[in-house]
């Protein structure tokens, strides 16, 4: 990316849409890195550097993904913050919490500080590092979650990794709820999940592969709202994939616990059906679950239960996701297809509202993070996507910016693409036929 200040832009002729409504065709002049006007006559007065006719795309906020793995430090030959952050360009996000289970995690502020300072230079998509809840991901010794947040510390987190005891969940909610950090589990009791590679089932007997049941995540979702309760700690549930778990959250959420959630692109399009193949691309954790599953977290989203859509992006290389189903790693990446999956398999499929699904990923996870709603509004951030929602290409992993080029969803059509990713005003990602 080039250090070069990016020139007054103006966007003519889009389709407007943030969490304030559907503002119809209109302009959009940039200058400076922030939205200068919206609306007829947003050019006037502007010397533009350069003209997009928009022809109609939608124009919105640029999305927020409070859940993605980018690899560095340390496991770089899956993903590095180059790579990651014009991976989650490409799929129209201007802001990413990175999680902090690297080698070695981000532990230290030391850690923090060189994170943010490499993405500062590489430009392109915000990054907002998550660190680490306890020394190491041991689950033992707190980090000093004081120093870590002055450092620039979005969140605390053992992503990957439960926080088995409940005594150590308990301090490190103490400390944060001080603070006024957001604490991101990953809710598994590990004694219940084992050694399971699947979801525990109908389709795990028939494969004669060991099961993770859905007891495991509920189990665990309900003692860390119950630390919630407690201390009263901001804690936010990642990647709920069952309907028992949701309705744990849904019972804690009634109760007025600081708790939120999220689901992701994969729970909410794929189940454990899909592995019946024996391919690993479908190994994830917590794991694919049920029909009944899916279908529950839909109504959850439609209902207002989830609180944010995190991609858990999960790059690996190919040949490790190449293994057998029992020794493949966990995880898969999304970002780029997020969106466009998710307007196609819901929104186009007549199970959820556009403005919601577009809630999903800006107004909904800047609330559980304390940031303001991100906005079409003059004086707002130019963090912007303009997305086709009417021409349909298929998916296409050799394509994909990030290193693993490897989806669930290869070959399938859909339609949402982003064609142009502004942050800050300055294109983190284009598509060669946008015109101008």
């Amino acid at each position: 990316m080039s250090a070069r200040k990016p020139g007054p832009l103006l966007v003519a002729n889009a389709h407007l849409v943030d969490g304030a409504g559907d503002h119809g065709i209109g302009d959009l002049a940039v200058e400076g890195g922030v939205v200068r006007a919206v609306g007829a006559g947003a050019g006037e007065g502007l010397d533009a550097e350069r003209t997009i006719d928009a022809a109609g795309a939608l124009l919105t906020p640029a999305f927020l993904d409070l859940h993605a793995h980018l690899r560095e430090p340390g496991q770089e030959v899956k993903e590095d913050l180059a790579s990651g952050l014009a991976a989650a360009a490409a799929g129209g996000y201007g802001t990413v919490v990175s999680m902090a289970n690297t080698t070695p995690p981000v532990d230290e502020p030391g850690l923090v500080a060189e994170l943010l300072q490499k993405a500062e230079r590489l430009g392109g998509t915000r990054l907002r590092p998550a660190a680490a809840l306890s020394r190491g991901l041991g689950g033992e010794t707190l980090t000093d979650f004081a120093a870590l947040q002055q450092a620039g510390a979005a969140m605390i987190t053992d992503d990957g990794i439960p926080v088995a005891d409940g005594r150590v969940m308990r301090s490190a909610c103490e400390y944060a709820a001080e603070l006024g950090l957001v604490v991101q589990t990953h809710s598994e009791d590990p004694s219940l999940r084992a050694g399971g590679v699947m979801n525990e089932g109908v389709v795990s007997q028939t494969l004669g592969l060991p099961g993770n049941p859905d007891a495991a995540e509920a189990a665990m979702v309900f003692r860390d709202c119950e630390v919630a309760r407690l201390t009263g700690a901001r804690v936010h549930i990642a990647h709920v994939t069952c309907k028992r778990a949701m309705q744990v959250v849904e019972h804690f959420k009634a109760l007025g616990v600081p708790v939120t959630c999220e689901v992701t692109p994969h729970h909410l399009t794929l189940t454990d059906a899909a592995l019946e193949g024996f391919d690993p691309v479908f190994k994830v954790a917590p794991p694919l679950r049920t029909e009944e599953d899916v279908a529950y977290l839909r109504e959850a989203v439609r209902r207002g239960v989830v609180d944010s859509i995190g991609t858990d992006h999960a790059p690996h290389t190919r040949a490790e996701k190449e293994r057998d189903l029992l020794t493949a790693p966990f995880g898969l990446p999304n970002i780029e297809v997020a969106f466009a999956l998710l307007y196609t398999e819901l929104v186009l499929g007549g199970e959820l509202e556009l403005d919601r699904l577009l809630w999903l990923l800006q107004d909904g996870p800047a609330a559980v993070m304390g940031w303001p709603a991100p906005r079409l509004t003059a004086g707002a951030p130019a963090d912007l996507t303009l997305i086709d929602l009417t021409r349909e290409r298929p998916v296409e992993p050799r394509r994909f910016l990030s290193k693993a080029r490897f989806s669930p969803w290869a070959g399938e059509m859909l339609r949402g693409w982003p064609l142009l990713t502004l942050v800050g005003g300055a294109p983190a990602f284009e598509l060669e036929e946008v015109a101008s």
